[in-house]
């Protein structure tokens, strides 16, 4: 791709990026819709997949602003929320002196600040009772929703066991009974010798084997999540023949799963 081709791509791109608030809202003319369709075609897919998760991203925002059972804010919040929204809204640029003409960015500029702020508005405004107590929900912004490993690691009554390696590292076991799981995460455990795998054991009487540890728990210190912890009283490492044996042979190292 020559430069100048790069300059339009990222151009349309930015433009795309510009106009998701109200394309997502179907407030757009015929001209701009077209206009939009003609970026989505010239881009890269990268900037396409950015483009439809911030239009998915709003739509479902103001899905779920419209599904809650709201109740009326009490005045007190409504005034924090209704003073907190210039402080989060950027003002439109003004046109140049002597000049009646808006340019389309411009445009979009004024427009998608309109929009934003009625987005907040109505996000901050939507109060959920819960168990007979008003909770205010935040159903704007890109936090994603926690993970099962960190679902786990926050459960109630979740604890945590550490393992260390006779060749150095360590395995931290963090474990929840009533999610019936746990998460172990390695941390500069060495790769096993040539034709060894580290096998994995929940303990009970019999090991049960729960797999063998991958590259990227080795590298990456990725969190595994391994369900059906059931009443094990241990969780083992052990080393063995490449691809497992059905029984432990040779444990390396093992931390205790507390009731």
């Amino acid at each position: 791709m020559s430069g100048g081709d790069t300059l339009v791509s990222e151009a349309s791109r930015q433009r795309l990026l510009d106009a998701a608030e109200v394309y997502a809202l179907h407030a757009v003319s015929e001209a701009e819709h077209a206009e939009i369709e003609s970026d989505l075609r010239s881009v890269d897919d990268t900037a396409r997949v950015q483009f439809n998760i911030l239009v998915s991203e709003i739509q479902e925002t103001l899905a779920l602003v419209s599904v809650l059972d709201a109740v009326e804010p009490p005045a007190e919040l409504r005034m924090r929320v209704l003073e907190e929204i210039p402080n989060h809204v950027q003002s439109a640029p003004t046109p140049g002196e002597g000049s009646n003409v808006t340019s389309m960015a411009r445009h979009r500029g004024r427009r998608n600040a309109k929009w934003r702020t009625t987005l907040m508005a109505a996000a901050a405004a939507v109060v959920v009772a819960v168990g007979g107590a008003v909770v205010a929900t935040q159903v704007l912004g890109n936090d994603p929703s926690p993970t099962q490993a960190e679902q786990i690691v926050a459960a109630p009554d979740a604890r945590q066991a550490v393992a260390e390696f006779p060749g150095g590292g360590t395995a931290t076991v963090s474990y929840s009974r009533d999610s019936d799981s746990v998460v172990v995460t390695l941390d500069g455990v060495p790769a096993p010798e040539a034709g060894k795998d580290y096998q994995m054991w929940f303990v009970d009487g019999t090991p049960r084997s729960v797999g063998l540890v991958t590259s990227d728990q080795l590298a990456n210190g990725d969190e595994t999540v391994i369900d059906g912890m059931g009443t094990s009283t241990n969780f083992a490492f052990s080393l063995e023949p490449a691809g497992g044996s059905p029984q432990p042979t040779d444990v390396l190292t093992m931390v205790t799963l507390t009731a």
